[in-house]
């Protein structure tokens, strides 16, 4: 188990830097959580985890540009 978290903890780390996104920030803490919910749900290769959360798209959002935003506008 600490391999799988050491490695969740490095793509966590990989994928804020490309994003620019604090490790502790709110959108970090989301990030983490959708990364361990890929893994939970059968994703476990370091590759094919970066691969699925770098094409997901805006996984998430800087405050003030998600979907109520834009339907208040």
């Amino acid at each position: 188990m600490d391999d799988e978290l050491a490695m969740l903890a490095r793509i966590h780390k990989t994928l804020c830097e490309e994003r620019g996104i604090l490790l502790d920030s709110t959108r970090g803490q989301k990030l983490a959580a959708h990364l361990f919910k890929l893994f939970l749900n059968g994703l476990t290769e370091e590759d094919e985890i970066l691969y699925a959360a770098r094409n997901r798209g805006p996984l998430v959002l800087p405050p003030g540009q998600g979907i109520e935003h834009s339907l208040a506008g």
